[in-house]
């Protein structure tokens, strides 16, 4: 079984796209209404925006495991927090079946990678409260919770926490 990362190209948006829909259809339906969710897996619309993504230059890595692609994960030396030399790490997904075979430590090894290499010394990542298993994953890796919260906005305003690693 081979397990590549590499960036991504806008070839891969379709794939990306698909990443992305279908691991919020895993991981945020008792978190986020359903009525809501569902404005969010336009996969279209998510082409279109890492078509953009990869465009600008962003910090877009595809994992493809054994010929499909199953992983994804969105990054920016830069944050909205205006932490000081911390990147921010937007998204990390897998398909669900891909989920516990250690692909998500080797994709967020590659994203951490590049983050150090543009000058980043922490990364930013914010994850919903109730998502158990990601904050598992992330504080297994060695990311801390800077007890900073914040609602997200959806209707019933699950709770997000910042996560920061010192890299």
């Amino acid at each position: 079984m081979k397990y590549e990362i590499r960036r991504a190209m806008i070839d891969d948006a379709e794939s990306l796209a698909n990443i992305i829909v279908e691991s919020w259809r895993s991981a945020y339906s008792s978190i986020i209404p359903e009525n809501e969710i569902t404005k969010f897996l336009d996969k279209q619309r998510r082409q279109q925006q890492f078509e953009r993504f990869i465009q600008d230059g962003e910090i877009v890595l595809i994992g493809i495991y054994d010929g499909i692609p199953c992983s994804l994960a969105f990054a920016n030396k830069d944050n909205d927090e205006k932490l000081e030399e911390c990147g921010s790490i937007y998204s990390i997904y897998l398909l669900e079946e891909y989920w516990g075979k250690g692909l998500a430590t080797k994709i967020m090894d590659v994203v951490i990678s590049i983050l150090k290499d543009e000058g980043c010394e922490r990364a930013s990542l914010w994850v919903y409260e109730e998502n158990v298993r990601a904050r598992g994953f992330y504080e297994k890796y060695g990311f801390i919770f800077d007890g900073t919260k914040k609602h997200s906005h959806f209707s019933n305003k699950p709770i997000e926490l910042r996560y920061i690693l010192d890299i």
